[in-house]
């Protein structure tokens, strides 16, 4: 029960995303038309076909390996690649240009929002390879098969830039993701082999930290 009440403000804070980029879109940059041609390759292997994939497989499998391939195509990857990524490339190119307050203040709030979710699939992760120890291959298997076009999505992005704008560079962001791939990766694997009540016990010491 607990777990399908966090799900329930997770799809909301989801739909608020949503409607604060709508409104963003519609309201300061006047921006109507269709925004399809935005999307690379990479981004629709990732988002109109890995993605529905392993979320719509749930409705039929809900064994510990579906929800392992699921989570980590939605929260490791699409969130903490790749949102967390562009989030953290779109508030840095305001801020460091003092650019939009209002915006970065939204941005940040949707940063923190990302987070939450993001720790919830590290523990969701961390307590399924603890109770079901083959589910660490699955995790290992599905972060090797979309950190790659995750990766490239973000350098599809900046190459559409003859000259990178607001003094960016995509080496930063490269590295970032990478780098918040490779801690939650490393905690994940520090779950195998310990039980249920050493996960929540080192969930409730990072809380209270």
């Amino acid at each position: 029960l607990e777990e399908e009440i966090f799900l329930t403000s997770f799809l909301w804070e989801e739909a608020k995303h949503t409607e604060f980029f709508r409104r963003i879109l519609d309201e300061v940059f006047g921006a109507h038309e269709d925004l399809h041609r935005y999307l690379t390759p990479s981004y629709r292997k990732i988002f109109c076909e890995e993605l529905p994939a392993a979320m719509g497989a749930l409705a039929t499998d809900a064994s510990p390996r579906a929800q392992a391939r699921a989570s980590v195509t939605y929260n490791m990857i699409v969130e903490g690649v790749l949102a967390e990524t562009g989030y953290q490339a779109y508030f840095t190119a305001l801020e460091r240009n003092d650019l939009l307050p209002g915006l970065r203040r939204g941005i940040a709030h949707v940063k923190r929002d990302e987070s939450r979710h993001i720790a919830y699939g590290v523990f969701l992760l961390s307590r399924l390879v603890a109770e079901h120890p083959e589910t660490w291959q699955e995790i290992q298997t599905r972060m090797g098969e979309l950190v790659e076009p995750a990766l490239t999505i973000i350098q599809e992005i900046f190459a559409a830039y003859d000259e990178i704008p607001f003094g960016l560079k995509i080496e930063e962001f490269t590295d970032f993701a990478m780098k918040q791939f490779s801690r939650r990766l490393a905690r994940i694997e520090r779950a195998r082999g310990q039980s249920m009540e050493q996960i929540h016990e080192t969930w409730r010491q990072d809380e209270s930290a």
